[in-house]
């Protein structure tokens, strides 16, 4: 009975989202997180205590001085905070967050909860080639709660190769949505960077949710403006843009979900654990 109340609250918490505007309010926080005014330092510090932050993680310890909330959200960490793992052949986590799923790619599907998966044609919003390339791969999805670090990071060297920002609904990524929701990843607006290193690809995927102002990215800046109407691929193969393992890649500007998607190449390691806490850095597998 315990459980069967449990469900009944988690598809009420989840399917007034369907008639909610998700870009009006999402555009509302944005405006609302990038002003400076009297309440800004007391909403932060009411924040760190909500949420219990770390401030001494911080480079800026001092609330009082983040102009903007935005500013404080997308805070950067001491330098020594983040160990990137340096074995050659690691592959190490992108972001700061819990693991919701992991595993290998089945059925060219990813699990999104036990009973639900998600196609990877349609979370590549039906690229043939790269969901060609990861059919036989692997895949970690993490979820960034409000008190983490939303800086993302890369998993190993890579080349940008293409990006895909794929519109769509910005649905919340709370485990009762993601419970709830049939392919809520390839529901939402989301940002897929698509590397290469040698013979091994992998997949950054930003997954924007409800009051994710916006996505940015270290070589175009500002990705995801108020309600993108089409899909936009950009193929940057032949610009030599490309990053060391651990390198920042971009951000969210509020909390949201990172999926990594790898070739078969890449095994991930035996030790990952559901609903298990990780850290930029920190090794998820290696390259076979």
């Amino acid at each position: 009975m315990n459980n069967y109340l449990i469900k009944v609250k988690n598809m009420i918490l989840s399917y007034w989202l369907y008639i909610m505007p998700h870009h009006l309010i999402s555009r509302f926080t944005y405006i609302i997180t990038r002003t400076h005014h009297p309440l800004t330092s007391f909403l932060i510090s009411l924040y760190v205590k909500l949420f219990k932050i770390n401030l001494d993680e911080c480079i800026e310890k001092n609330t009082d001085n983040y102009n903007t909330f935005c500013d404080f959200f997308t805070r950067k960490l001491k330098k020594g905070v983040h160990v990137v793992n340096k074995d050659k052949d690691s592959i190490v986590s992108s972001c700061d967050g819990r693991i919701l799923q992991f595993g290998k790619i089945q059925d060219n599907s990813i699990l999104q909860v036990k009973g639900k998966s998600t196609p990877i044609r349609t979370l590549l919003c039906n690229d043939k080639e790269l969901a060609s390339i990861y059919k036989d791969g692997s895949f970690l999805t993490i979820y960034l709660s409000p008190k983490d670090y939303h800086r993302v990071h890369i998993p190993a060297n890579g080349k940008l190769m293409k990006t895909l920002h794929v519109p769509g609904r910005l649905f919340s990524v709370a485990d009762h949505a993601v419970e709830c929701i049939d392919n809520l990843y390839s529901k939402n607006e989301r940002l897929v960077c698509h590397f290469k290193e040698d013979d091994d690809y992998f997949s950054v995927i930003f997954v924007g949710a409800i009051n994710v102002s916006s996505i940015e990215t270290q070589w175009k800046g500002e990705v995801s403006p108020p309600m993108p109407k089409k899909l936009i691929s950009t193929k940057y193969g032949n610009k030599n843009i490309k990053f060391n393992k651990g390198d920042e890649i971009g951000m969210f500007k509020s909390g949201s979900t990172v999926i990594l998607l790898f070739t078969e190449n890449i095994e991930l390691s035996n030790s990952l654990k559901m609903n298990q806490s990780i850290r930029v850095g920190k090794k998820i597998g290696k390259i076979n």
